[in-house]
């Protein structure tokens, strides 16, 4: 059904007006010919297919995006995870003193495993609590290379190079 076929049904198009703009169409198309009636509609059917390829890339875009986001939530939930799993230094027998970025010079009390570990880089200090706090807690090389690319902040001793 043709949009003025439509208005027609409606009541906002009167006979006499339906059948003179029928009449201007026909005379349209015999003027233009159907050469140029073909490259129009190719015309039009070429801007449609461009907007539609303008559209799909912008929902490519979006969704990327939106995927992006969506690694970021997990891989920060995931390294949450890892910080409140790490494991409580101690009790043991050795003082380790390390410095703080903030300049302060605590010391944990770590069994002697521990404390090589420590020593080797095996083992990584981060901060257990609020930024202003002492408590540390012990992580892995790997578990702190993975902190380290979401939330450097909170690694207080590391091996050169793991945090920023």
């Amino acid at each position: 059904m043709s949009l003025r076929d439509q208005f027609k049904k409606a009541n906002l198009l009167s006979d006499k007006d339906a059948r003179r703009l029928a009449h201007e169409a026909r005379v349209e198309r015999k003027e233009k010919g159907r050469e140029v009636i073909e490259q129009e509609a190719a015309a039009r059917q070429q801007e449609l297919s461009q907007l539609s390829a303008a559209e799909r890339e912008r929902i490519r875009r979006e969704q990327e995006r939106l995927d992006r986001e969506r690694q970021q939530r997990e891989e920060f939930a995931a390294v949450q995870a890892l910080l409140a799993a790490a494991k409580k230094p101690g009790p043991g027998t050795v003082k380790f003193y390390f410095a703080t970025p903030d300049g302060h010079l605590p010391w944990l009390e770590l069994s002697p495993r521990e404390a090589q570990e420590v020593r080797s880089g095996h083992l990584c200090v981060v901060r257990g609590g609020p930024p202003n706090t002492h408590t540390y807690r012990l992580l892995s090389l790997d578990a702190t290379k993975r902190v380290a690319r979401v939330r450097p902040e909170v690694i207080v001793l590391a091996p050169r190079g793991i945090a920023g």
